[in-house]
């Protein structure tokens, strides 16, 4: 008998109706289905504030990052820092600047997690932190596709609704022999803002993937807070920088620039200002952001400079205590705003997500103990409701976003922790 021909066509791109009873396979169709069970919840990055200009520049230059860059096997740059320092600013500029500053990187792999107990419940969490990596990691490069397929497949014969997080584990950690030179940077922020369940575990993880002994090379950048657990497995064997040591001239130009173009501040004056700030800043930028709030609503009735300095001197020097002076501050105001604010902050603190502007609104008309019937509703709601919140919430609360979808967010974290 005659063998029958057997064809094999390949193609990217379609080329219309396939003929009846012809097997055919769809290019990149089980990818992109596992790109699809990757979705994850990831609010925080884009809520980071920018840098101010020029700041952040010393990273490139520092010996421990040029150390940790050069190196062309797998390794781990831990940086440290007190709440408030400017990791999270840090870690996004680095993520953004990264291909511009070293353009051989431009064809490297770069996933960003940014873990956060603000926004949903799920940004704090270790699998949400495995979907977005890896998720990144396959969109970015199609050739990794083979780390994710059998587990992929195992959730679909099994007919999960969610990808287990043992087996997310598995795929990331597989990436320690990936046979590709080309880099994988993997950032991480906030690590302390995790959840405890399984962190070590995740830091071992990391750990175990920038081990030199690897094939593929993975550049891990993490922030956080000091943790025990991460820098006693991170310290030794990896790259350290400390934030508060070294975001020192970063916070001299940020007071310099507002103390003279906000203030109109000169000459000795301005020296003797901004020598203060920045020596009694201790590496914290959050601060020195309420210390320039709050000289330049006390400028706002008009001041001297004699005036200016012994105002900044009357600033508490501690982070804490500052928030303290705040909340203070709030509780001798009129009775009716202190109602208002402690239902403010009771809504921001203990709400599952962020709020919008229009939800606080509404919450906020929502009188205690009954449902008012929708025409008091409507009455109820407060008017410049921007103004209100800023007046009610002192400096702790801020509103970021545009319309319609403009979010309320709180910088109390410091003071509760």
């Amino acid at each position: 008998a005659t063998p029958k021909p057997e064809v094999l066509l390949t193609s990217r791109h379609p080329f219309g109706q396939i003929p009846d009873g012809v097997i055919y396979i769809e290019y990149d169709k089980e990818r992109e289905e596992c790109l699809r069970f990757l979705q994850h919840d990831d609010t925080r990055y884009g809520k980071i504030s920018k840098e101010h200009h020029g700041s952040l520049e010393w990273l490139w230059k520092h010996p421990q990052y040029l150390e940790w860059s050069a190196s062309t096997t797998s390794s781990l740059l831990y940086i440290e820092g007190k709440p408030g320092s400017g990791k999270s600013t840090l870690a996004k500029y680095f993520k953004q600047n990264l291909i511009e500053r070293l353009p051989n990187t431009r064809s490297s792999t770069i996933a960003h997690y940014f873990y956060t107990f603000r926004g949903t419940e799920l940004e704090s969490t270790h699998v949400n932190m495995l979907r977005s990596l890896l998720y990144r990691i396959l969109q970015q490069d199609e050739s990794t596709f083979f780390h994710f397929q059998q587990e992929f497949r195992n959730c679909q014969r099994h007919n999960l609704s969610e990808w287990p997080y043992d087996s997310l584990k598995k795929v990331l950690s597989s990436f320690a022999n990936h046979p590709s030179t080309k880099p994988i940077y993997l950032v991480l922020d906030a690590m302390d803002e995790s959840e405890k369940d399984d962190r070590r575990s995740i830091i071992q993880l990391l750990c175990e993937l920038c081990s030199k002994k690897n094939h593929c090379n993975i550049k891990a950048f993490v922030a956080s807070r000091p943790l025990a657990e991460l820098k006693h497995r991170i310290e030794e064997p990896h790259q350290v920088i400390r934030m508060q040591d070294e975001n020192k001239g970063d916070i001299f130009r940020f007071a310099n620039d507002f103390l003279n173009k906000d203030l109109k501040l000169t000459g000795k004056i301005l020296s003797e200002a901004r020598d203060y700030i920045t020596e009694n800043a201790q590496g914290v930028f959050v601060w020195v952001n309420l210390v320039k709030t709050e000289l330049l609503d006390y400028a706002e009735t008009g001041y001297t400079e004699a005036e200016i300095i012994d105002a900044l001197r009357d600033l508490p020097p501690k982070l804490e205590d500052f928030y303290k002076k705040m909340f203070d501050r709030l509780e001798k105001g009129q009775s009716r705003d202190i109602g208002i604010g402690i239902r403010l902050f009771r809504f921001v603190l203990f709400a599952f997500r962020p709020l919008s502007v229009e939800e606080l609104r509404d919450a906020l008309a929502m009188l205690d103990n009954h449902n008012p019937l929708y025409e008091k509703f409507q009455r109820n709601k407060i008017h410049e409701i921007n103004r209100r919140i800023e007046h009610c919430g002192g400096n702790f609360l801020e509103i970021k976003g545009k319309p319609p979808r403009r979010e309320l967010h709180h910088e109390i974290d410091c003071f509760c922790s």
